[in-house]
């Protein structure tokens, strides 16, 4: 699907690691998202399918968009694949600037969405017309192509600790963990990095959210941090240990950025608030100063 012009035109994402704050004089996640889809003139479409309320879900968004002055909110409250191929919805897809998937399950989320014609629209319109996708909580974890369906928060770095399930798919080669540090979720994190090493693994904290140009780039919004998992690793034990067995895992480079600090997914460094890129260090392995090196001799 191409746009007016005749050319594709690739929207963005907007990956939400949940409790976004609905206090009007504080909002900065949603306004911006409808920013992104147009502003007075977004057309949002809310997928209140990860709930076992989804009505509920709908009025309360619904209220919020409303509130912030978007054109239309269309309800999708799919609770049936079958809903999920029918002529209204799919036309739904087609006039709105953006989709928000809801909090709640995100294996309810696939189970009724995944692979189905609406979901296949959605895809079209984000990789061809510039379509904003966005998604918050279990919305934001089912994102990746494989998500995060459980595991102990108080784990420690075991196979045994997470458990996972294919996802939508619209961002490929990422794992995203929402509720990061309220939850203690790093080692769920490094659990699967240990495991999958070429994918980029993303904690995203409570009221942040990272505005994502696939393929491109990064930016996080919000009061929390989000924790980018990288790097070249050089050691794991992850092939030969059994579910229960602690994981080795060496050279996992981890970014922490805040509000308005960037990450560039093409040569994977962190982008600073004015833009530039962080270089790279001149050593892979940091020297400690004369004065550590002393105080261990003593």
């Amino acid at each position: 699907m191409a746009s007016s012009n005749g050319k594709r035109r690739i929207g963005r994402l907007l990956v939400i690691g949940g409790a976004e704050d609905p206090n009007e004089k504080k909002m900065t996640i949603l306004p911006r998202l409808v920013e992104m889809a147009g502003g007075k003139e977004a057309r949002i479409i809310i997928c209140s399918s990860p709930s076992e309320d989804p009505h509920d879900k709908i009025r309360s968004y619904g209220q919020l968009f409303e509130k912030l002055g978007v054109a239309e909110v269309i309800p999708a409250p799919i609770t049936d694949r079958n809903q999920a191929a029918e002529k209204e919805i799919l036309k739904a897809v087609e006039r709105a600037t953006a989709v928000f998937f809801t909090g709640g399950d995100q294996l309810r989320l696939t189970a009724l969405v995944a692979g189905t014609d609406m979901c296949e629209c959605i895809r079209e319109r984000l990789y061809g017309s510039g379509m904003i996708v966005a998604g918050t909580s279990a919305g934001a974890a089912a994102m990746s192509g494989v998500m995060i369906i459980g595991g102990n928060d108080k784990g420690t770095v075991r196979r045994a600790d997470v458990a996972l399930a294919p996802g939508l798919g619209y961002w490929r080669d990422t794992v995203v963990d929402t509720h990061f540090n309220q939850r203690g979720r790093p080692s769920r994190l490094f659990t699967i990095f240990a495991h999958n090493p070429q994918v980029l693994g993303i904690g995203i904290d409570e009221n942040t959210a990272l505005e994502v140009e696939p393929g491109e780039k990064f930016t996080v919004v919000g009061e929390g941090a989000v924790m980018v998992l990288g790097g070249r690793v050089t050691h794991t034990n992850a092939p030969d240990a059994g579910d229960e067995d602690t994981l080795a895992l060496t050279d996992a480079l981890v970014h922490i950025l805040p509000d308005r600090y960037g990450f560039d997914l093409k040569n994977g460094r962190p982008i600073l608030p004015e833009g530039e890129p962080v270089e790279e260090p001149k050593t892979s392995r940091p020297q400690p100063s004369r004065r550590a090196r002393e105080r261990q001799t003593v």
